[in-house]
């Protein structure tokens, strides 16, 4: 019998079984996660909601062939960050940051020859980061998440000086890992790493 506490590997074999209950779990375990994520990227509730809505709506089109390589979170996590990325691509605003990440964007898509290389270097970065002490994990995620210096500073009580040395830090031991992880295509995926971290 499903119930909330159920492992996501069951769910996702139930939801395969048309079982709708399974999807609702689901949905409920990862809905607020996700709808985070997007906000965060975007500052906008409507669209947020809209992205994570489209996300679960492609997860039920897709049950039969649907195929999870790493946890669910992830690869949920990881759809969120190219809806997100498909949204800023598609506006055409003159706002100042939504420029600068459409801009980065599509320096990530002209860079990375595909979504599997993409997915390649959001897993190396993702373990990379989650082994590096808390105060240099927080700083990697907002400034992924479009934070200025300033902003960081604020949210985290520390000197700017502090959080730009954090940043390069952050920027160092990533750089080390990829060219450990991906000698081959190092030089691409460092390149994409400072266009995320450099605003």
């Amino acid at each position: 019998m499903l119930t909330e506490s159920s492992p996501d590997k069951t769910l996702l074999l139930q939801i395969k079984e048309d079982n709708s209950l399974a999807f609702d779990l689901l949905f409920e375990r990862y809905w607020e996660k996700l709808y985070q994520a997007a906000n965060a990227r975007l500052n906008d509730d409507a669209i947020a909601q809209d992205i994570v809505q489209e996300i679960f709506i492609k997860l039920w089109q897709r049950r039969k062939v649907l195929e999870v390589q790493l946890s669910l979170e992830y690869y949920l996590l990881s759809a969120v960050r190219l809806s997100v990325m498909g949204h800023f691509r598609s506006q055409k605003t003159n706002d100042i940051r939504m420029q600068d990440a459409l801009r980065r964007v599509t320096y990530l898509e002209d860079s990375i020859e595909s979504h599997t290389d993409y997915l390649e270097l959001e897993r190396t970065l993702e373990h990379a980061v989650n082994s590096m002490p808390e105060m240099l994990q927080k700083v990697y995620q907002l400034r992924s998440e479009n934070l200025s210096v300033k902003a960081i500073a604020g949210q985290l009580g520390l000197a700017e000086q502090t959080v730009k040395n954090y940043i390069s830090e952050v920027l160092r031991r990533l750089r080390q890992t990829i060219i450990e992880k991906h000698p081959e295509k190092h030089v691409t995926y460092i390149a994409v790493l400072a266009a995320l971290l450099h605003k």
